[in-house]
């Protein structure tokens, strides 16, 4: 029994009890985390990362482990409607933590695509997993990181090799369904794409009901020479849960990353992209929406790192805030000695709809390179009056008027998502938000592109 247990102890105590060894190279590396995890104080904002992210009422709570039995009551009719029916592709689905073969549907691919769930790789190809995981992670020091290394449940493992096209999306759907207690789901991922290869990736996460979960994701990337990645990840959980997620990627030569970050769940969530440009030529796109209401806080943070030359880099990320919401944006570019030629930019733009809504921006560019093009910049407003009147000197409705502005103003992150059956669903969501009432489907550019794709 340990006496004088810390806090950070009392808070994952009880996953130490259920917890279920995996193969020896994962148990290794989950020991160590754990090690690490237990040297690494719990983050508060006296430390510069948190500085505005307050999660002392989460510090005071203990998390129970997530059991397969939490599924047993999911009824298909409860998962479908999160599968994007209009469109094609392979479904991997997770509930509390656990896969979920019942509701998955990967269709057959050739010998040069794998799509598995973790624990089915680590017995079919447990050499890519030995090769990546913790490789691309380079958070260190950070406490949900450490967590996650050291009791994650499953993941997925994603390989491509040389010159191979994933026809259609990879869809990783993670629900969860609370109880009394504060449920754990933790996810591990490795996505690797070979040398011009290209995939899209879609990640949702969704509430089955209105009770508390902790979900905690990371997943590192690899894009090889020429490889092409779509990446799309949509925190659309209940305002009762708690999100921390990492995405890590490391781009090699003239390959391109795009990632789009929307979030309009949870209590409180915490989105952390980390990308390396190791390649000359290498492209990063990052795109971000976080629209918050009630006493919502969403916090997002970049770091790009310049090593190679001739790579670009470009930011994007707004923030729409009502109620008492709190948005927090802290993004980074490092530019390093060899990095010449470098391009990169960084915006973030916030838009404020109610006196007590607040936003935390902190844009940072470091450079020690000489012949580059880099800016960064950050911006805090509200809604243009003179549009408004503009509108409703034309008939609009003042509240309709609200509406149509600031889904405007985050129509161009919306816009970064290439699949129209996904877009069409957050521009339902973003509707509902915003407090117009959702009206016909024609009146959208989203669904004639459904329509004539067929997506």
């Amino acid at each position: 029994m340990i006496k004088n247990k810390s806090a950070e102890t009392r808070f994952y105590e009880k996953l130490l009890k259920p917890f279920v060894k995996k193969q020896s190279l994962v148990n290794a590396f989950q020991e160590e985390s754990y090690k690490a995890l237990q040297q690494t104080s719990f983050p508060t904002l006296k430390d510069e990362e948190w500085k505005y992210t307050d999660i002392g009422d989460l510090a005071i709570q203990s998390l129970e482990p997530a059991v397969k039995a939490d599924a047993e009551k999911i009824r298909p009719e409860m998962v479908f409607p999160y599968r994007f029916n209009h469109m094609k592709s392979h479904v991997l689905v997770f509930i509390n933590g656990y896969f979920s073969p019942h509701f998955s549907h990967i269709k057959k691919n050739s010998n040069s695509i794998l799509i598995e769930n973790l624990s089915e790789a680590l017995s079919s190809h447990p050499e890519i997993v030995q090769t990546y995981l913790g490789k691309i992670d380079k958070k260190g020091n950070d406490f949900f990181s450490y967590l996650n290394g050291a009791f994650f449940q499953e993941g997925v493992v994603i390989d491509l090799r040389d010159n191979v096209s994933c026809e259609i999306p990879i869809h990783l759907l993670y629900l969860t369904v609370g109880n009394d207690h504060l449920r754990y789901a933790s996810y591990r991922n490795i996505v690797i794409l070979g040398k011009g290869s290209s995939a899209t990736l879609v990640e949702t996460h969704h509430s089955l009901n209105n009770q508390s979960v902790l979900t905690n994701t990371v997943t590192e990337i690899v894009t090889s020479e020429n490889a092409t990645l779509q990446h799309h990840i949509l925190q659309l959980q209940n305002e009762n849960s708690y999100y921390f997620g990492s995405t890590n990627v490391s781009l090699f030569p003239e390959s391109h990353y795009q990632n789009t970050w929307i979030s309009l769940g949870g209590k409180l969530s915490r989105n952390d992209v980390n990308a390396e440009m190791q390649g000359e030529g290498s492209d990063c796109q990052l795109y971000g929406l976080y629209a918050g209401h009630h006493h919502q806080l969403m916090d997002s943070r970049t770091v790009v790192t310049h090593n190679a030359i001739h790579a670009t880099s470009n930011q994007l990320y707004k923030g729409i805030l009502n109620d008492c919401a709190q948005g927090n944006f802290n993004g980074k570019i490092y530019v390093s000695r060899n990095a010449q030629k470098t391009e990169a930019y960084q915006l973030n733009r916030n838009l404020i709809l109610s006196e007590k809504a607040r936003v935390n921006t902190k844009p940072h560019l470091k450079i020690f390179a000489d012949d580059v093009k880099c800016s960064h910049g950050a911006s805090v407003g509200q809604l243009d009056k003179n549009a408004l009147f503009y509108l409703q000197s034309r008939g609009v409705g003042k509240e309709v008027a609200r509406s149509m502005l600031t889904f405007a103003f985050a129509n161009d992150v919306i816009d970064s998502i290439i699949l129209g059956s996904v877009r069409f669903f957050l521009y339902k969501r973003l509707y509902n938000r915003f407090g117009r009432e959702w009206g016909s489907v024609d009146d959208f550019e989203s669904f004639q592109t459904i329509r004539k794709n067929g997506e």
